[in-house]
């Protein structure tokens, strides 16, 4: 997991309490630098199998061109939206 550089430390609670829960090690790995550095370097990596990336389109159209330079790795990206919402059957 690489954290958005604006939130780093809840990322880092998140891993503590993966270890904390027993999880083998390896198993959760946790990096915390820039998207345009550490995010690059992650999306264009030939050991990294898969990337999943929430936020901007723009961003997501980077990671799209970077997971494809050393492998075709799998890419999941949830882009755009910021505020969503829940619509329930009896909404007026």
């Amino acid at each position: 997991m690489k954290s958005a550089e604006q939130t780093p430390l809840s990322a880092l609670f998140m891993a503590e309490l993966v270890q904390k829960a027993g999880f083998p090690d390896g198993v959760f790995n946790m990096l915390s630098g820039y998207g345009p550095t550490t995010g690059k370097y992650l999306a264009s990596h030939p050991l990294v199998d898969r990337v999943a990336f929430t936020g901007s389109t723009k961003v997501g159209f980077d990671i799209i061109q970077n997971a494809s330079v050393h492998n075709l790795k799998r890419v999941t990206l949830e882009l755009g939206g910021k505020s969503a919402n829940i619509v329930m059957d009896d909404v007026d």
